[in-house]
């Protein structure tokens, strides 16, 4: 039976039961509540009868009282205490008889008659009223028992006790109009009285007051067996209720419960199955990471040294479009690994001290080649009143602000992006707000929310413009709530969108204040010449928090009449910050027309610019630019340059005869990588070095494309290296070369980079040494790092490689085996 019918089948049931027990409960009650009425009614009427018959007696004694008392006739006081004692127990007789007669047939006739009586004798006396007096003998308005109703009334064919007690009465009143009670009639009522009381009223009264002590008797039996009856209906009752109510229900419960506990060892065995396809599914999404990873390793490595070479115009493209999607694809992938990873709930923030600008200025820096390939402003701004270091995930903050730079980059055509970070500060908690605002296509406001959904595109037509996995925003704001914090956004299709997240992040009081302006240059004027007023207001901003003097122009018109002024009041400005890109005239025409004023030359300019890196350097030479700086500027590097290009320029002015020294660079480019053809199956000595020489980096690598990427990388750092294919390999290569770096590839056959970790470090026990071992794996899941390290590597890097990053941390160790040489 299906549960719900079961259920209403058991309800049904409940009820009927239920209202059968109430029901005899009820009916037992009831006829024990007339059982009990009618006992009390017969308890009422006996009592009645023999109160009338003591009535009756004491009519009779205190007749043949009086008459004894005319006997004597010098007791007269003792006469007349007898005739008012007759006379009133005439009136309790009288009252019970019209009481008695009253309740059978509801008519007073008698108390009438006597009333008329008295009157007729010239009686003053009031009638008594219709009341015994007695609280035992009051049966007005219950019902009489039909034993007294016949025995009153004569119903049995005898002289109704009715017309006895009345005659008696009767014959007692005559009493009252003799004044001699011993003439012959006064006599004769005397005994005719006597006899009627002794041979009629009496007995009668007797009678009636037997039949109702039995029936009183027998209504007890009746009311014993009518609770023993009462008493037998409930228990029948509660052991049907029993039978048919709880006892299915104890079974069904116990069916139920082992149902329950059925189901709760079947809901264990699904958890264990479900935990190890959790476990599955993460095994499977590192090996996965790891063969992905691997290939990918050697497709961006390859192609970031290939992009190095002298290559034309076609190959450079060709280059671009692979490291691009290289970049794309590896985005992808770690899109996926974040989700995953989050809907797993295995994600886990790594809290450390970071600094808030810094990271920004990552994300801005990272974007900056991106934004100037589409000629648009970058804009960045953070409150200098904010703490400069919190504690917080760094990383996964820079990821969530990347996401939404990148989206507003990759949705604007022209316009700007501006980055806009404010806060509150609660004490030691700073709810840091970060805002994004572009001037892109918009989002329609029906689809506003669903873009923080998985896997949703605004624009999910095949012929849209701009492709992605649908993950970037919901993996942002998973990550936002992560961090306790909530991602909104507004939009506006055509005008552009903001979307902006706030955070709790704990200030890190332990870092040291940022670095101000030396003392020298502090106070110093600097001048701003930009026409977007959001950058002007930023540039204001920072100079302020720095203690420079400062002002602005919104146009180098406006810029060259304010310098000319200032010139001639000798409120000389000590530097011009241009912007590059301006309408009417630009930073170069105004950077000329400045030098070729002789009252404003010698002022030093910094330049910033998103233009191309040849055509900065060109017009450094041609302009008189002091220093320049690529757009967004880092604020750390921004007041570098000031302070620098303001120095130098005071020095020149202090020492003129002197030659200016020449002006160093602000950026270096990076010195390019030569690569050499060696063979990656000859895992031999690299043709940098010579066979005698101390071996500097040993790489154990089983994949032959990464072999090659990292006898490339180490071939352009000038380095001497060895490439062992497998873990036991590198184990033997490190015993007999002793490298001054190992780089360890995890997954290899024959013995692992954990296992030949730890046999070099077995060996390095008992000789006292230790190299440096950097953990190179493509496995990209959260707890890889501190494997490496708990298997006793010094350091990690996730594949693919940056040849940059490899080249840096291998200098990193390097110079730390150096020190630790020269120390010892």
């Amino acid at each position: 039976m299906p549960t719900v019918a079961t259920q209403q089948y058991m309800r049904a049931r409940l009820i009927v039961v239920l209202v059968g027990f109430v029901m005899a409960v009820m009916a037992g009650t009831g006829i024990l509540l007339w059982q009990t009425q009618a006992t009390k009614n017969q308890v009422r009427f006996s009592a009645f009868i023999s109160h009338m018959a003591d009535v009756t007696n004491d009519v009779i004694h205190n007749a043949l009282r009086l008459e004894q008392a005319e006997l004597r006739p010098q007791n007269s006081a003792q006469a007349d205490l007898t005739h008012d004692e007759l006379e009133y127990a005439l009136d309790q007789l009288s009252d019970a008889y019209e009481a008695l007669d009253f309740a059978i047939s509801g008519e007073v006739t008698t108390m009438e008659s006597q009333r008329l009586t008295y009157r007729q004798v010239g009686g003053t006396t009031v009638a008594p009223v219709l009341q015994t007096g007695s609280l035992a003998t009051d049966i007005t308005g219950h019902a009489v028992p039909e034993t007294v109703r016949r025995i009153w009334l004569g119903e049995d064919g005898d002289k109704a006790l009715r017309t006895q007690i009345r005659d008696v009465i009767s014959q007692a009143n005559r009493l009252e109009v003799f004044n001699d009670y011993q003439n012959a009639t006064a006599q004769r009522v005397f005994r005719e009285l006597q006899a009627l009381a002794n041979t009629q009223v009496r007995p009668e009264l007797k009678r009636i007051s037997d039949m109702l002590n039995a029936q009183m008797i027998e209504s007890h039996g009746t009311l014993q067996l009518g609770l023993i009856g009462v008493a037998i209906a409930m228990i029948a009752a509660s052991l049907l209720l029993a039978m048919r109510i709880f006892v299915p229900m104890m079974y069904r419960i116990s069916r139920a419960h082992q149902e329950l506990h059925s189901a709760n060892i079947s809901l264990a065995a699904e958890k264990i199955k479900a935990q190890s396809a959790d476990r599955t599914k993460s095994e499977f999404l590192a090996n996965m990471s790891h063969e992905i990873r691997t290939p990918m390793n050697g497709v961006m490595g390859m192609a970031e040294l290939l992009a190095r070479t002298e290559l034309d115009k076609r190959q450079s493209m060709f280059v671009d479009v692979i490291v691009k999607s290289g970049s794309a694809l590896l985005t992808i992938i770690n899109d996926i690994l974040d989700f995953s990873k989050i809907d797993a709930g295995q994600l886990q923030l790594d809290e450390s001290s970071f600094r808030l600008g810094e990271a920004i200025e990552d994300v801005a820096a990272l974007v900056s080649s991106q934004v100037s390939e589409k000629d648009l402003e970058l804009i960045v701004r953070v409150d200098p009143e904010l703490p400069s270091s919190f504690m917080g995930d760094a990383g996964r903050f820079r990821q969530v602000v990347t996401n939404l730079v990148g989206n507003a980059v990759k949705f604007t055509e022209r316009g700007h992006v501006l980055i806009d970070v404010s806060g509150r500060i609660e004490g030691d908690i700073t709810k840091v707000s970060v805002r994004v605002e572009d001037t892109g296509i918009g989002i329609p406001q029906d689809k506003l929310d669903a873009v923080f959904e998985k896997f949703a595109q605004v624009d999910t037509s095949s012929t849209r413009r701009h492709e992605g996995t649908g993950l970037g925003l919901a993996i942002a704001t998973r990550l936002v709530e992560l961090m306790g914090g909530a991602m909104t956004a507004t939009s506006e299709v055509g005008k552009g969108s903001v979307f902006s997240f706030v955070v709790p992040l704990t200030v890190d009081r332990t870092e040291a204040p940022q670095a101000t302006a030396p003392v020298d240059v502090s106070g110093a004027r600097v001048f701003v010449i930009d026409d977007n007023p959001i950058n002007r207001e930023i540039l204001q901003e920072q100079l302020k928090s720095w203690d420079f003097e400062c002002a602005a122009a919104e146009s180098g018109a406006v810029g060259l009449a304010f310098l000319q002024h200032s010139a001639k009041l000798d409120a000389r400005v000590d530097c011009v910050i241009l912007d590059y890109q301006m309408p009417d005239m630009n930073g170069a025409d105004v950077a000329k027309m400045i030098k070729a004023d002789p009252a404003l030359a010698d002022i030093p300019l910094v330049l910033l610019t998103s233009v191309d890196q040849n055509d900065t350097a060109r017009l450094v030479n041609e302009c008189g630019i002091a220093a320049h700086l690529n757009k967004p500027t880092r604020s750390s590097m921004l007041l570098e340059t000031l302070v620098s290009v303001m120095q130098r320029s005071r020095a020149a002015k202090a020492s003129p005869a002197e030659p200016a020294a020449p002006e160093p660079e602000i950026r270096v480019p990076a010195k390019p990588i030569q690569i050499h053809a060696s063979s990656p199956i000859e895992r031999g000595l690299s043709s940098s070095r010579s066979a005698n020489g101390a071996l500097d980096v040993l790489v154990a690598e089983d994949n032959e494309v990464n072999q090659l990427v990292f006898s490339q990388v180490l071939d352009g750092l000038g380095l001497k290296y060895r490439i062992a294919g497998n873990g036991k390999t590198a184990a033997e290569m490190h015993r007999a070369l002793k490298p001054s770096i190992i780089l360890m590839d995890v997954s290899m056959p024959e013995m692992n980079g954990y296992e030949a970790t730890a046999a070099i470090r077995e060996l390095e026990a008992i000789t006292g040494d230790r190299t440096p071992i950097i953990g190179i794996t493509a496995h990209a899941l959260k707890g890889d790092r501190e494997k490496c390290l708990d298997a006793g590597m010094d350091d990690y890097l996730p594949k693919p490689i940056s040849p940059q990053k490899l080249a840096d941390k291998i200098t990193h160790w390097r110079s730390c085996e150096q020190k630790l040489a020269a120390t010892a």
